[in-house]
């Protein structure tokens, strides 16, 4: 079973429905568990989520206001947005999560075997981490301890997060930075959530 992540604003709420129409209508046979609707904006912006707007997979979608993570978020969205991405990941208690942005639609019919190998591992490969990131890279490499040199596909959405090895990263940040993993990651300000979920892999030989 997997489960979605998307992290949305009040702007996005519009593509948000244009989403959970393309989820109803293409990702029927993923295996969907539980669509996860986190706010990345004032609380009061979840009432204006309605679940029906994901059709026939409404019985399966919480909405989520940030307050619930119990983290003071910056006001820099995007890297708000990151964070939120990861720790939804981690609430989620299927084997993966997959994570979207909002304005991620499904545009064609996905099935399992689109996503997941016959080991029950996500398709997605790895690649090279590209320049603009190297400030990333570089954070990564040094708190891991490990030459960060690639991250898993496809370097944005849709992402697969195994769910217990990010609830594992969080604790391992925690111990390292003695922090609370969403006030050190928002603190970085340059690191992103796949090249950290990616170093966190390598840094125990998952990368492979």
């Amino acid at each position: 079973m997997i489960d979605i992540v998307t992290v949305v604003f009040e702007p996005e709420l519009s593509v948000l429905q244009a989403q959970a129409h393309s989820i109803d209508l293409y990702c029927q046979d993923i295996g969907i568990k539980n669509i996860y609707v986190i706010v990345n904006d004032a609380n009061s912006v979840a009432s204006q989520i309605d679940p029906a707007w994901w059709g026939s997979l409404q019985h399966l979608v919480t909405i989520l206001p940030r307050r619930v993570f119990s983290a003071e978020l910056v006001h820099n969205g995007w890297v708000s947005q990151q964070v939120l991405k990861i720790l939804g990941a981690a609430t989620s208690y299927n084997t993966w999560c997959m994570a979207l942005d909002a304005k991620t639609l499904f545009v064609k019919l996905l099935k399992l075997v689109d996503v997941m190998d016959s080991q029950g591992r996500p398709c997605t490969g790895k690649l090279e981490i590209y320049p603009v990131f190297e400030s990333s890279r570089t954070k990564v490499s040094k708190l891991f301890e490990v030459d960060v040199t690639t991250q898993l596909g496809p370097g944005g959405v849709p992402f697969f997060f195994n769910t217990q090895m990010t609830r594992a990263m969080i604790v391992d940040i925690e111990h390292r930075t003695s922090q609370a993993f969403p006030a050190w990651f928002q603190q970085q300000g340059s690191v992103t959530e796949f090249i950290l979920y990616s170093g966190y892999l390598e840094s125990k030989h998952m990368m492979d």
